[in-house]
């Protein structure tokens, strides 16, 4: 009881002297003044202390309290939160002394220098942009610790998720410090395996080819598609929904997505467990407008659906944008195309009615485009066909999504809108993720024609984050040395109009199929214009100076222009197989080629790398006479088209046309002064009709046995792509079994001259028949074979095996070919 008595007096003491105070009261022998919000003080007065750096001026501007003005304890509080707030100090204490306010005031240091130690795989100029902490800021432990965790976020970038990162701080004088951030960059996480469960339809190594992270192999360590990456398995998902949508699994879901990471070996295993649901086809396909001005009538032929196709989201994407595109131009820019699709169970077909109706009224007020750390705001902006101010219509804005996928600088893509300052208003907001988009590509290979040959490259896609492209490359091989500059900007003066400069230098030397060595400059100018989403057209101006040259010992003797050494010395050039063809000798020296040209692409490839399905044509007409030597026009084109005849085991048929033509309009006599050469003849490519050397098939000099060439050449080949059986998937190899026929001919005029004239000077007299025959060859060839793709780290490669079906005796044959492999 005792104890609880003096508790309770204890208590009511308190409470007592508590109420004394607030009241004002002051008991005798007190004299302690307290400032409360019923009786506030006046600072007549504010004096600041322990400030260094920081001006008087500069603390008191933060309080919220001023001289000569009353303050309570709820404004000392505000004025301390304040001064907390701006980050400038680390400890912060404001009370009275008399009639002066006191503000004292701990500042925080200033970062003098941050350092980086251990780090080899981020170099120093990656980290200085990652972290907040910079030279001149204010340190604070709080930052210094977050900054260590966005380190530890970009190392799992680049798969060092063990990474461990400590900050030192060592202070200096004048309240300076230094931050020095160490690290350990531990191993590289890899990815041994990625599963896929629940596909039926398609394959393991076909779902593969859609995602782009990848499983790691000896050839990792060239690029960065086997790291594990959450943003990056996220996009996976997305352009898995986008493949199985665009074959016709409209109900096709994503159940799971996991990442299991085996710690002893440092690697993950990623599952994706995905349901195909039933594979549909187009039924009924209908337009119905509900605007008076619009007839469905005239939108039929928009459409790129149609009934009994396989469903293909995209292909009704693409229906909606042109419908909404027509509509729009005909003065209707609210109005919305809405699908409604009505499934059929039964029969697995969709029926699609596009609903034309006018939508609301809504404006675009603001676009704000958020994780473009690199990419320069307007480059995504250019690529929007609206800007502020301007109609919102939700079909356009997609296919804007769309395009700034297609850049390639961006993992993902995502648009989403949050309402405005009114109901007519709407803020878009992009959200992109950024990737890697340079490349130093270090290649090399052997051909029986070429021998061995590497090259150096450097190509970046997004230059400075301006959207430019650059490459620079060095080719150096046995017979040749080559160096090239490119530079594209894909909007020249802010127009939707490409211009680009190409710079090149070769030296090739002579060889056992081309008895003459040619050192060439050349100079191309371009401007491109896009005219549909598919086709695309460009103007181009060439400049190219030529030197060809020949040793001596190819010359005849004639005592005109040079001594030298020949096969039999008799005067007469080109006359025997140790010397350089008469239709070739009026072409040597400096020539130069001055010409404007045009050229269309047609390309709806789904993939640039390894397309399955699409087509691509393409047309180019350069026509010299633009000053410089040569005068005439040359034409070629080409067609290839790619289709998947099994989609369940991955076989793809390809077939390709190409064809060119020249035709001179100077005085076509094949020497530098007529304005055409011999020399400028197409001449056969061993990947023109595989199973030929290069130079190896066409018009030929029966004296000399030198290819002539010819101004005419077509050729066409059919070719089945297959995986290679019992080999593992992550190595990406791909087998193909293929047929190549063509012709090469016209050799012209005066080669024909030139020739013949050679041999009624020589000994043997007239060209027989089968000469003749070599000399006007218009024989076709023909090859089939096998071959080994290889879409490696260096690039895509091929190796075919082939062999000539129908050729001729003085043809140079080519069984094995190994090189870059085109898809074109």
């Amino acid at each position: 009881m005792i104890r609880i008595y003096n508790r309770v007096r204890y208590a009511l003491t308190v409470l007592f002297f508590s109420a004394l105070i607030t009241s004002g009261v002051v008991l005798p022998g007190n004299t302690i003044n307290v400032v409360t919000s019923a009786q506030a003080a006046v600072a007549s007065s504010i004096s600041v202390r322990g400030n260094e750096r920081i001006d008087d001026e500069v603390v008191i501007s933060y309080l919220t309290i001023s001289p000569g003005e009353r303050y309570n304890d709820f404004d000392i509080d505000a004025s301390v939160k304040a001064l907390f707030t701006t980050g400038l100090f680390s400890d912060v204490s404001i009370y009275g002394d008399g009639s002066v306010l006191i503000v004292e005031v701990d500042e925080n240091s200033t970062v003098n220098k941050v350092i980086f130690e251990g780090n080899s795989r981020i170099k120093d100029d990656a980290l200085k942009s990652v972290v907040r902490l910079q030279p001149q800021s204010v340190y604070s432990d709080e930052q210094a610790g977050a900054d260590v965790e966005r380190i530890e976020l970009a190392y799992g970038r680049v798969g060092r998720r063990d990474a461990q990162i400590s900050f030192e701080v060592i202070p200096l004088s004048n309240s300076r410090v230094n931050v020095i951030y160490r690290v350990n960059e531990g191993d590289k996480t890899k990815i041994s395996r990625i599963d896929f469960i629940g596909n039926v339809t398609f394959p393991d190594r076909r779902l593969l080819d859609v995602i782009s992270t990848k499983e790691s192999t000896i050839f990792s360590f060239l690029t960065s598609n086997d790291i594990y990456d959450q943003s990056r398995v996220n996009a996976d998902e997305e352009a898995l929904r986008r493949f199985y949508f665009n074959k016709g699994f409209a109900d096709f879901q994503i159940l799971s997505t996991t990442a299991d990471l085996n710690d002893a070996d440092n690697e993950y295993n990623i599952t994706f467990t995905i349901d195909e649901g039933p594979r549909y086809t187009f039924g009924n396909i209908l337009i119905d407008s509900t605007i008076s001005g619009v007839d469905s009538e005239t939108l039929y032929p928009l459409l790129e659906t149609e009934a009994g196709e396989h469903y293909s989201a995209k292909e009704v994407e693409d229906s909606i944008v042109a419908i909404t595109e027509r509509v729009a131009e005909n003065g209707y820019a609210f109005a919305e195309v809405v699908p409604r699709g009505n499934r059929n169970f039964e029969s697995n077909t969709i029926d699609v009615t596009y609903l034309v109706d006018e939508g609301a009224r809504v404006y675009i007020e603001d676009i704000q485009i958020l994780g473009n750390d690199r990419t320069r705001d307007y480059v995504i902006r250019r690529e929007f066909d609206m800007s502020e101010g301007d109609a919102y219509n939700r079909v356009l804005v997609q296919k804007t999504r769309r395009k700034i996928q297609g850049l390639g600088f961006f993992e993902a893509v995502d648009i989403s809108t949050r309402p405005g300052s009114g109901p007519d208003r709407v803020v878009l907001i992009v959200k992109v993720i950024e990737k890697s988009t340079g490349d130093i590509s270090l290649s090399g290979g052997y051909s029986s024609n070429g021998g061995a040959s590497g090259e150096i490259s450097f190509t970046e896609r997004n230059l400075l984050g301006r959207g430019q492209f650059l490459r620079v490359a060095l080719r150096s091989g046995d017979d040749e040395e080559s160096y090239s500059f490119q530079f594209n900007e894909p909007f020249f003066l802010g127009y939707k109009m490409s211009a680009g400069i190409d710079l090149s230098t070769t030296e090739s030397d002579s060889t056992d199929e081309r008895q003459y060595a040619v050192d060439s400059n050349a100079v191309v100018l371009t401007a491109g214009i896009p005219l549909t989403e598919n086709l695309r057209s460009s103007l181009f101006y060439t400049y190219q100076q030529n030197d060809v040259t020949v040793q001596p010992s190819f010359l005849d003797n004639d005592g005109d222009t040079v001594n030298t050494i020949s096969g039999n010395n008799n005067n007469v050039q080109g006359d025997s197989n140790a010397e350089l063809s008469s239709a070739l000798v009026a072409g040597l020296g400096d020539f130069t080629k001055s010409g404007f040209g045009y050229s269309f692409v047609y390309n709806t490839l789904d993939s640039s790398k390894s397309p399955r399905e699409g087509l691509r044509a393409a047309l180019s007409q350069t026509v010299y006479g633009a000053g410089g030597d040569a005068q005439y026009f040359s034409t070629e084109a080409s067609v290839a088209s790619y289709w998947t005849v099994s989609e369940e085991e991955d076989i793809v048929l390809f077939g390709r046309v190409r064809a060119g033509h020249m035709e001179a309009f100077g005085n076509d006599n094949g020497t530098i002064a007529g304005g055409f050469r011999t020399i400028d003849n197409f001449q056969a490519r061993s990947n023109s009709i595989r199973g030929f050397d290069s130079f190896g098939y066409g018009p030929r000099d029966p004296l000399t046995g030198d290819p002539l060439g010819g101004r005419s050449y077509w050729n066409a080949t059919a070719e089945v792509l297959f995986p290679m059986p019992f080999i593992p998937r992550s190595l990406g190899l791909r087998a193909g079994l293929f047929a190549d026929v063509g012709q090469l001919t016209d050799v012209g005029n005066s080669a024909i001259t030139a020739v013949t004239a050679t041999a009624l000077a020589s000994p043997n007299g007239a060209l027989t028949p089968a000469q003749q025959a070599q000399l006007d060859d218009d024989a076709l060839r023909a090859s089939f074979g096998a071959s080994l793709l290889w879409n490696s780290p260096f690039g895509p490669l091929r190796v075919d095996y082939s062999f000539a079906t129908t050729q001729e005796d003085y043809d140079d044959e080519q069984e094995f070919n190994f090189g870059v492999s085109t898809a074109f």
